[in-house]
């Protein structure tokens, strides 16, 4: 509930000064929600309602997007599946051609490596962007670190640098094996538990590297007890509960 509240906050906020500046022309928050949104905190809570240039209006809440039809409205995402956003064009060359066309597109990232699009959406764009980052903060980061023990991120974060400070991968084994560079791994080992932990792509990443650093143990024997500094069964513990924590089984 704690969650629901300051993503409600943030909701109001962030759209309430979109308006006021003219970044939301499109986007209102709404007094009484359509029959289908949730009524939270005692049908008070925040409802933002999004005319696209072509398209039904979206609803927003602080617990999920939703599209206007005509049986009611469809839920487009649930914030507890959301791992990422891509604005204009997943393919970041593509950003700057596609910008005057596409600047009012967003690709939504969800659980399950599903994918939404929604486009259309003029200036709501933007303080919808601004909105699910707040969402992806409260609810991806900060919320799954909490969820993880001390000890488990120490070890985690002492595998990573013992990954690229140490013998156990030539630079081309790294962009082979993790496909990625050694300072690309570096960034990772000193940034992760502040990025996107739901996001898949760097739950492979850690996952990746833990199972081959266990592999190449044996090969480093003393730059494994200088770097790691721990069993290999207390590492391959770590890395069970961090696939687990972040997968959101726990």
């Amino acid at each position: 509930m704690l969650i629901d509240v300051l993503i409600h906050e943030q909701l109001r906020e962030i759209f309430t000064e979109a308006r006021r500046t003219g970044r939301g022309l499109n986007a209102h928050l709404v007094v009484r929600p359509p029959e289908g949104v949730e009524p939270l905190f005692g049908g008070r809570g925040a409802v933002v309602r999004i005319e696209p240039t072509r398209g039904a209006p979206l609803f927003v809440t602080s617990r999920a997007i939703s599209r206007e039809s005509d049986d009611g409205l469809a839920e487009v995402v649930a914030f507890t599946d959301l791992v990422g956003y891509d604005w204009i064009s997943e393919d970041l060359s593509e950003k700057v051609a596609q910008k005057d066309r596409h600047f009012d597109r967003l690709y939504l990232h969800l659980q399950g490596e599903r994918t939404e699009i929604l486009d259309r959406l003029a200036d709501a764009v933007y303080p919808l962007m601004t909105f699910l980052g707040k969402v992806l903060e409260l609810r991806s980061q900060k919320v799954i670190r909490r969820r993880m023990d001390e000890d488990v991120a120490a070890t985690v974060t002492d595998c990573l640098r013992a990954a690229v400070e140490g013998p156990f991968f030539s630079d081309r084994e790294m962009e082979t094996l993790f496909e990625q560079s050694r300072a690309s791994l570096t960034i990772l080992a000193g940034m992760w538990p502040r990025m996107n932990l739901a996001a898949p792509d760097l739950r492979r990443s850690v996952e990746s590297v833990l199972e081959m650093l266990l592999q190449r143990r044996s090969d480093h024997p003393e730059a494994w007890d200088r770097l790691v500094g721990r069993p290999p069964d207390e590492v391959r513990r770590a890395a069970a509960d961090f696939a687990r924590v972040v997968g959101g089984d726990a």
